[in-house]
């Protein structure tokens, strides 16, 4: 039998003592994790900002533990490769998970959130690289999942894939940390029936302006895209390759109140690609699918 001699102690700081520390902004809040790579210790937290899963290191699990970055946003916060740092990409809200290592390569596991509420939520996972001295880069949130590269550029797709919600509107202004997952105003992920039953998830609540992404696909030789939709709405998805691109295609719907296709003559370039697809129109739309032919 092990006996515990010692109380519980902080190793890194809370938002009450953060100043100064090199943690401010990504103080501790909650779900934390410890992992050993080689002689350094990954110490990885949910923070403050509530939408991404940071980690700090050290050599000793007990103490001297430095911050090293954010490992993932459910908001992609802070990425730039894309879009601005600051431009919510989903709803984001607390974040839970970890690193862990399989077969020999690193993932991230984090939660998004769906059924426009903070407590329904849907595991995820992203690769990861950790460089030569230890560091971590924030990954971008994809569709890929433990998929090992872009999905295959043919096919139908099911809309609960989809790693990007947003509106095409600014972002909330500096000092909102996170859009509240019970805005009705966003669209969300969601599905029939009671959680636990299998019913294939549509993203849903889909307003004028918003935008549903998708990435990445090894695209060859698609000259045709497809969505499946019900709701009553009466508009377009435009299908784009950027969120903020230029329309290759315009996908025209009607409202119905059972899944029923619509499609258009849509050239995607070949090569790695994002979609996007972005409604235009009145009323609310629901997305069960896509399809690329």
């Amino acid at each position: 039998m092990l006996t515990v001699t010692e109380g519980p102690f902080a190793i890194i700081p809370g938002d009450n003592n953060s100043k100064g520390t090199g943690f401010e902004g990504h103080e501790f809040f909650e779900a934390s994790s410890i992992r050993k790579r080689g002689d350094t210790y990954y110490f990885v937290y949910s923070s403050f900002a509530m939408n991404e899963l940071c980690y700090a290191t050290s050599k000793n699990p007990l103490k001297d533990f430095t911050y090293g970055g954010v490992i993932v946003s459910n908001a992609d916060l802070h990425i730039d490769s894309y879009k601005p740092a600051g431009k919510f990409m989903y709803c984001g809200n607390n974040n839970h998970g970890s690193i862990a290592e399989i077969k020999g390569k690193w993932y991230i596991f984090y939660h998004r959130h769906t059924n426009g509420n903070e407590f329904s939520r849907q595991a995820c996972l992203e690769p990861i690289e950790i460089n030569e001295d230890g560091s971590i880069r924030q990954v971008t949130m994809t569709s890929c999942g433990p998929n090992g590269g872009p999905l295959a550029g043919r096919g139908e797709y099911p809309a609960y894939i989809a790693c990007n919600i947003f509106s095409m509107e600014d972002s909330p202004p500096p000092g909102k940390p996170y859009w509240p997952c019970r805005n009705p105003d966003m669209p969300f992920i969601t599905q029939d029936g009671r959680d636990g039953d299998e019913e294939t998830g549509f993203v849903t609540n889909i307003l004028d302006n918003h935008g549903v992404g998708f990435k990445y696909f090894d695209c060859k030789g698609i000259t045709a895209v497809k969505v499946r939709i019900r709701g009553y709405c009466r508009g377009a998805f435009e299908v784009k390759t950027s969120w903020d691109g230029q329309p290759l295609g315009r996908i025209e719907i009607i409202s119905s109140n059972v899944w029923k296709e619509f499609s258009s003559n849509t050239k995607i370039p070949d090569g790695v690609q994002a979609l996007y697809f972005v409604y235009r129109g009145t009323g609310n739309a629901t997305l069960g699918s896509f399809t690329l032919e």
